[in-house]
């Protein structure tokens, strides 16, 4: 269930997206100790000229200062409640330390805010995830 959206400026090669995604979610299934085949991790890449850095457009500030002192990557979490604060502070630290690497970025300007999603008001595949989440535990208790 763990999802992280990522957002970018437009610009860095597909590459090194695809390498962010990649250890995003190595970092979530190790720290989140979750399953791979339940993460999501998207990028949403931004136009820099729809991209707004004090009142200018990122593109105007691209061409006075570098890359990587000029974006603000902010990435969107939501992870089911519960989860230990200790958990939110190793992921939120491993998404910015990934995200500096990658893309060059001071990590102070990297954002990350995770949202705890509520059983009863997170679907899936149609069904709240207190009624999914509760039917997969008993069948794990009746496998063991």
């Amino acid at each position: 269930m763990p999802v992280a959206h990522i957002n970018l400026l437009k610009g860095h090669p597909r590459a090194v997206l695809r390498a962010v995604i990649a250890e995003v979610s190595d970092a979530m299934a190790e720290i989140l100790a979750a399953p791979k085949d339940r993460l999501e991790v998207w990028i949403t890449e931004v136009d820099p000229e729809l991209w707004g850095i004090a009142g200018e457009s990122a593109a105007e500030v691209l061409a006075r200062a570098p890359r990587g002192q000029v974006e603000m990557p902010f990435v969107q979490m939501v992870l089911m409640e519960g989860r230990p604060k200790e958990q939110h502070h190793r992921i939120i630290g491993a998404i910015t330390e990934i995200l500096a690497r990658h893309l060059g970025t001071e990590t102070g300007r990297i954002r990350v805010h995770i949202a705890p999603a509520q059983p009863d008001s997170w679907g899936i595949g149609g069904v709240p995830a207190s009624v999914a989440r509760a039917a997969e535990l008993a069948a794990r208790a009746l496998a063991s």
